[in-house]
């Protein structure tokens, strides 16, 4: 086939994409996988075809927790900075949900100009579906977030959920990899593969101070052995579950960070004072919990690498805002709320280290088990829902796992007398909402399929 002939084909492919995902809005669909499913049918090179559309780097994020919110600011980043970005902003992030995305950035790219390139792809990927999207498309980076205990049906133990990314990263040989100094868990991720001869840059954190936030972390900790010897790792440090200063008295350690930063908490926000190459930089993020001071971190680290310069890292630092549920701050009825996805125990526990001292509010707890959820909710009891039991406002719990989610609050010594069923989301929301005075707030807490009937009724509010 010649050259033209292939140009067609993909501008054809991308065209009859953009009809479908238009049509399946229409019938008010997310139409975020569907279709990049037919597309994948049916164009098997696609996203091996959509690699040369970029003249820059491709990045590639994944791990357990962090995902969305370290992606979303590197895309941020990179826009304030004027590269041209396709990002799978909405969080699909298996191959069909990327294939959709990169199919709908192209689209409107190449419907103004058909000969314009973009600068760079950034792509959130599910850790399962790693090597699947490696297989199809090639990356310059890939930075990975963490790894822990998260829907244990479908990932298995922390060893398989590793063994699939490194599974990913065996398919691609030029890839830079991005980790996480302070997880033991990814120390070595790379030790067997090629003989792990790729290039490794490692963030972490050195130092914690806390102002008005609760230092103290009951996420559970996983007993993380040493790769070389098998003795349990000690620590000099530990931020939260298996995150911290690690070492074995064997002699392996963790690796001093090319990219360390230290972190002063407040309620509300956070500020990182970073070191690379002898320079130093801080940053104010508008963000809460530690869990995103190693979110942005891991940003700001691909951002750095990259030559990007400090003030556009600030201008989207300030400007950036998160997205289906990842600390998400929404009006709802003239009423504000402010939504988190809870998924596994150390994610859950630590959005609720962050609500332990709130008042003025009522919470939304909304608990699945579809697949994309993971069958098994047994993690609840490993999150650390104690910290609420002094709350005061009203608890209206929802989803198919609503009865679950209330014995867990009553277990966890909350007040029974403020605990409200009801299974359907959408009634238990509008409940929720005429609770909500003046001066007060709704927190939402979802699982993910919850998260997206919440975000339907958000948009209908928004309509209405």
């Amino acid at each position: 086939m010649d050259y033209f002939s292939i140009v067609s084909n993909f501008n054809k492919a991308l065209k009859n994409t953009y009809k479908v995902y238009s049509l399946l809005k229409k019938f008010n669909f997310e139409g975020t996988s569907f279709p990049g499913k037919l597309l994948r049918q049916n164009y098997k090179d696609f996203l091996s075809d959509a690699r040369g559309y970029a003249v820059e780097n491709c990045f590639a994020i994944t791990g357990t927790n962090g995902k969305t919110t370290t992606a979303g600011i590197l895309a941020q980043i990179l826009r304030e900075a004027e590269h041209s970005v396709i990002h799978n902003e909405l969080g699909a992030n298996m191959p069909n949900g990327i294939a959709t995305a990169v199919a709908l950035g192209l689209y409107k790219v190449l419907k103004e100009n058909p000969l314009q390139r973009i600068d760079n792809y950034v792509i959130e990927c599910d850790e399962a579906y790693l090597s699947t999207l490696f297989g199809e498309m090639k990356f310059d980076y890939l930075l990975v977030t963490n790894l822990f205990r998260d829907q244990l049906d479908r990932y298995g133990e922390l060893n398989t959920t590793k063994k699939k990314i490194q599974n990913g990263i065996e398919l691609n040989e030029d890839l830079t990899l991005i980790l996480n100094a302070d997880d033991p868990s990814l120390a070595d991720i790379d030790q067997k593969i090629a003989g792990g001869t790729r290039k490794k840059i490692y963030y972490g954190i050195e130092n914690i101070s806390f102002a008005g936030y609760d230092k103290n972390s009951k996420s559970p900790s996983e007993i993380i052995h040493c790769s070389r010897c098998t003795l349990p790792l000690k620590y000099d440090k530990i931020f939260y579950s298996q995150l911290g200063k690690w070492y074995c008295p064997c002699g392996n350690r963790r690796v001093q960070p090319d990219i360390k930063a230290d972190v002063k908490m407040f309620p509300d926000h956070f500020f990182l004072y970073i070191t690379y190459k002898e320079k130093s930089y801080n940053f104010k993020v508008n963000l809460t919990g530690l869990y995103n001071a190693y979110n942005a971190l891991g940003a700001i680290s691909c951002a750095l690498i990259n030559g990007v310069e400090r003030r556009f890292i600030d201008k989207a630092l300030e400007n950036y805002q998160p997205v289906f549920g990842r600390n998400q701050n929404v009006l709802l009825n003239n009423k504000p709320a402010t939504v988190y996805l809870i998924k596994n125990p150390v994610g859950a526990s630590e959005v609720l280290r962050g609500l332990k001292n709130i008042e003025h509010a009522h919470i939304l707890i909304a608990i699945n088990d579809n697949y994309a959820d993971g069958r098994d909710v047994s993690w609840l009891w490993d999150s650390d829902f104690e910290s609420l039991k002094n709350f005061r406002g009203n608890f209206y719990i929802s989803g198919s796992r609503a009865d679950d989610m209330a014995l867990r609050l009553k277990y966890a010594g909350c007040d029974t007398s403020l605990i409200l069923i009801d299974s359907n989301i959408k009634r238990a929301l509008n409940d929720a909402l005429n609770q909500v005075r003046p001066g007060e707030k709704l927190i939402i807490l979802s699982t993910y399929t919850a998260l997206l009937k919440l975000t339907k009724l958000f948009k209908d509010m928004k309509s209405n």
